[in-house]
């Protein structure tokens, strides 16, 4: 980065003093500029921010200074949806865009944030795709290095969970999703209850006649909803990111009437049956809109009622962790 870069990066980084992207796009411009004492102070003084000692500092400083930097022309993908991959990025130069199949574009990244931070996270593949916009320019690190920074700076940690929880929030529950009317802090409670998880294409996830497990929101992918048909099969729907499947099953207490079967890698949100139960007796306006969805699908008008009584207990005491299947 030159003079003027790393004076820009700095200044961005005194307006956001608590946002660790933009203190290591800070440091590293002053780095490479020549500047190593005032790097030195901008992570020592991030470290104290954030309640770390001197090792927090130095630990930050050390890693953003060795870190790679990788160049990525206009048009050149930093990730790609699907792919199973845990590289984090912090874009020091240029811009790019987020889009996901079925969705679309969904942001514009500038100078000083993330890339991959989700899969880092959750362990998921990727979720959405980002494209340079321009030539970008972009710190890597790996999850083994995070891991490390994670010991010498633990806010390095929860600014990554904090990130991509707001924006898996953003994508999974906006005002258009079935948890839209919630408040915030509730959406952000029952995605803390979710789990997260990547399937490859092929795998049914759902079989004609088992016992609902769980309600899942698509993060990323696509699924057919299918039924035998002879001796084949018909495809009677297929789901893509942002929509949700097997509510129907924990609300009516009843076997799937239908298979889901992943057609690329998939990557599910799932709430099982305690959280769902839980989660639809602590937000009514949630339950509502869950029953308007399972209505709609049993081709119910609204106003006519449902052809079953929904069975959902409310549970209040906290449920059981769930284990991975």
């Amino acid at each position: 980065m030159t003079v003027d870069e790393a004076q820009e990066a700095l200044l961005d980084h005194q307006s956001r003093p608590y946002d660790l992207w933009a203190a290591m796009r800070a440091i590293r411009g002053l780095s490479d500029a020549g500047f190593r004492a005032e790097a030195h102070a901008v992570a020592t003084a991030f470290a104290e921010r954030h309640r770390a000692d001197e090792r927090g500092g130095d630990g930050l400083l050390t890693h953003v200074q060795q870190a790679e930097i990788k160049v990525f022309q206009s048009g050149e993908t930093l990730c790609d949806e699907g792919e199973l991959d845990d590289q984090v990025f912090v874009i020091l130069s240029g811009k790019a865009r987020v889009r996901r199949l079925g969705v679309g574009e969904l942001a514009h990244l500038p100078p000083g944030t993330v890339v991959g931070e989700i899969a880092s996270v959750t362990g998921t593949a990727r979720t959405a795709t980002v494209e340079a916009e321009s030539e970008v320019q972009a710190l890597r690190f790996e999850s083994k290095q995070l891991a490390s920074l994670v010991k010498a700076l633990p806010s390095a940690y929860v600014r990554l969970r904090e990130t991509s929880r707001s924006r898996m929030l953003a994508q999974l529950m906006g005002p258009g999703s079935i948890f839209g009317n919630l408040g915030d802090g509730a959406r952000a409670a029952l995605f803390e209850q979710c789990l997260a998880i990547t399937l490859p294409a092929g795998t049914e996830v759902i079989s004609d006649g088992e016992v609902g497990r769980a309600m899942c929101i698509i993060a990323s992918g696509f699924a057919d909803v299918w039924v035998p048909k002879g001796s084949g099969e018909e495809v009677v729907a297929r789901l893509g990111p942002g929509e949700v499947f097997g509510e129907m099953s924990l609300l009516y207490d009843r076997k799937a009437s239908a298979n889901v079967r992943a057609t690329t890698v998939l990557t599910l949100f799932a709430l099982d049956r305690p959280r769902f139960e839980k989660a639809l007796g602590d937000y009514p306006h949630a339950r509502d809109r869950v029953l308007r969805l399972a209505e709609s699908r049993l081709g119910v008008k609204p106003g006519d009622g449902s052809p079953a009584m929904p069975v959902v207990k409310v549970v209040r005491t906290p449920p059981p962790i769930p284990q991975k299947p």
